[in-house]
């Protein structure tokens, strides 16, 4: 029997409806009144209410407030035939905010009305971040051994010349130069601070247990400018060690925990450390071109008020801060660390407050080439992650 020639067979078309329940992009249709009509699974998930609870609400009722999503909406319903943005910023009525890439469409079928497909950013996409911080911390090397090298001496020569002067003036002008004593000093210890972003020397890696590393952390800020805080430890017994420096790994978290301590209220006030072994996070470590998964996660989250979203994404960078009287270079400098042990290290809602989750390779795990696994010429230069890597 001769097989029936494919342009000739019969083709089931597939209905809409299923395609559109297995869409893994949250999708919503909207009326004129920019009010919901339609949503699928994806969608109830990212809203955390059912369809039947998020027919006929308005959008702007889930949304935070002067959300360009709306904006976006309302550009379609005035003629634009598509619009999209990338990498925006949507904050959720509950306070959580998510960085998605949006595209919104007019429904033929039913002027004024308006299709939205939200999709969440990858963590390929959310670590791209890394890059800048990497890039920043060499900038800053760069300039710690510049300001080092070019200012701390002639600081040094001006603070001796004062010194001399203080011998023979008197009155007002000693006062004067007790002040240029004070402030030269206050310049060489910020270039002192600047100096731990230097290209310092290779790391002696060794395997560290992270739960030492945490106690002895704890015991520290207990003792110190934590005690008004309550600390939870959530840790996985059976978590690996991790290959790094145990004393840049508990000035890491030394760093971090005294931010969430600072961030608590002054009454109850509490400061969570958790680790977990998760699969399927991956760094492309260029320009050696090897892939290192790092499946260490050690999370420090605090109950205080969060951080604003319009700078989340820089507070790893240098000389950004939210305190009044801050330098801005602790969670530089904590990049700068993570980067060194070839981790990566992050900020999320805590809902409420701040989570900082830091991820870094498990002790005696190979580098495999970029590409290794499938022959191909693997993920895109400095960043790459799975995709199956777990909330």
């Amino acid at each position: 029997m001769n097989p029936v020639p494919a342009a000739d067979r019969a083709v089931e078309p597939c209905p809409a409806e299923p395609l559109l329940a297995n869409l893994p992009s949250p999708l919503l249709a909207l009326d004129r009144e920019l009010r919901i009509r339609a949503a699928n699974p994806a969608a109830e998930h990212l809203f955390s209410t059912s369809a039947r609870l998020l027919l006929g609400r308005p959008l702007a009722e889930l949304l935070g407030p002067h959300a360009r999503l709306l904006d976006l909406a309302r550009q379609v319903q005035a003629g634009a035939a598509t619009v999209s943005d990338f990498g925006m910023a949507l904050a959720l009525a509950r306070g959580e905010v998510i960085t998605v890439d949006c595209h919104l469409a007019p429904i033929v079928e039913q002027p004024g009305h308006v299709l939205v497909l939200l999709h969440p950013c990858s963590v390929a996409h959310r670590l791209d971040s890394q890059r800048v911080q990497r890039g920043s911390s060499r900038s800053i090397a760069g300039l710690a051994a510049t300001l080092a090298h070019e200012v701390k001496n002639p600081l040094s020569g001006i603070r001796g010349a004062a010194q001399l002067l203080e011998t023979v003036v008197e009155g007002e002008d000693k006062a004067l130069l007790a002040l240029i004593c004070e402030e030269t000093d206050r310049i060489v210890k910020l270039i002192e601070r600047m100096e731990a972003f230097g290209e310092a020397a290779p790391l002696e890696r060794r395997p560290v247990n992270v739960h030492q590393v945490l106690d002895h952390v704890r015991r520290l800020a207990e003792s110190g400018f934590a005690r008004h805080v309550r600390f939870v430890q959530e840790y996985d017994p059976s978590l690996p060690e991790v290959e790094g420096d145990r004393d840049r790994l508990v000035q890491l978290f030394l760093n971090l925990v005294k931010n969430a301590a600072e961030a608590v209220p002054p009454q109850g006030g509490v400061i969570t450390l958790s680790t977990r072994y998760q699969h399927g996070l991956r760094l492309n470590l260029a320009p050696a071109g090897s892939l290192v998964e790092l499946p260490i996660a050690i999370e420090v989250k605090d109950n205080g008020p969060g951080v604003r979203a319009d700078i989340k994404d820089h507070l790893f960078e240098p000389f950004v801060t939210t305190k009044p009287k801050g330098k801005g270079l602790g969670l530089a400098l904590v990049a700068k660390i993570a980067a060194d042990h070839g981790g990566v290290v992050s900020i999320d809602s805590g809902e409420p407050g701040t989570l900082v989750r830091v991820r870094l390779p498990a002790a005696g795990r190979e580098r495999r080439p970029v590409g290794a696994e499938s022959g191909s010429s693997g993920p895109p230069p400095e960043v790459a992650a799975t995709a199956e890597e777990a909330p």
